[in-house]
């Protein structure tokens, strides 16, 4: 990987798995963390590390990422009406088949999903700037579409670790194996619409719009998971060589 990549990386980690440590050294209960002000701020750092990182790496690299401009340059929005398709083609197809296939546990209230949305693109849309962005194209490189969307997924999922351990937090620990799966499989999905659109907002929208969805419509945390990461990377390799732009 390069040299950028393994910056990410490492401020990325370090930044999150501080502030997640230190809710879990305290053994704060998920709930909990939005009730106090201080976990609150730490939390919402810790889910800010990825971004953070992605514009350190850009400062540091401005010969290879053209610095801060660089990084604002990812911001912009290229438009690609047919791309812009793909975004609920691509939603519908994640969480149509996990209904199809049985693997929804509950369905929750709809509203959730307009009140969680602005805080997913704030706290999970926002890393796909650094994931797919600046981390999966270094990969790329040298490891080709399949090998480096399923290493960045994982990558992704060793972040997500210490969340996992977090009491009540929404995916049990005992199912951390299937839900890194499940990663790789949204992974592979992302990546391919960033290739296809040349936009990473698009990406920072479709990531955010699936996770806000979560408890709206709860999977089942059990093998269902790897089964729908299947059908994501089904779903992105019948599209990953078509042109749109």
């Amino acid at each position: 990987m390069k040299k950028s990549s393994n910056q990410f990386l490492l401020i990325s980690f370090m930044i999150s798995y501080i502030c997640f440590g230190v809710i879990l050294y305290y053994e704060i209960a998920f709930n909990y963390i939005f009730t106090n002000s201080l976990y609150q701020a730490l939390f919402l750092l810790g889910c800010l590390g990825p971004l953070i990182s992605t514009f350190i790496v850009h400062a540091l690299n401005k010969e290879h990422l053209g610095g801060i401009k660089g990084f604002i340059a990812k911001l912009k929005i290229i438009k690609s009406p047919k791309s812009i398709f793909l975004i609920p083609l691509f939603l519908i197809a994640h969480y149509g088949f996990a209904i199809l296939l049985k693997g929804v546990y509950k369905y929750g209230n709809p509203i959730d999903f307009f009140r969680y949305l602005p805080l997913m693109i704030v706290i999970l849309g926002s890393q796909e700037i650094g994931w797919r962005g600046l981390l999966q194209p270094a990969n790329e490189e040298k490891n080709g579409f399949w090998k480096s969307s399923i290493t960045t997924g994982l990558f992704w999922s060793l972040w997500f670790l210490p969340l996992i351990y977090i009491p009540q937090f929404i995916i049990l620990p005992q199912f951390y194996a299937q839900f890194a799966a499940y990663l790789v499989g949204v992974s592979i999905l992302l990546t391919t619409l960033y290739k296809l659109s040349g936009s990473i907002m698009y990406c920072v929208l479709l990531s955010s719009l699936i996770f806000a969805l979560f408890p709206v419509i709860v999977l089942k945390q059990s093998f269902m998971l790897v089964v729908i990461a299947l059908v994501d990377a089904i779903v992105a390799n019948t599209f990953k060589d078509k042109i749109f732009n």
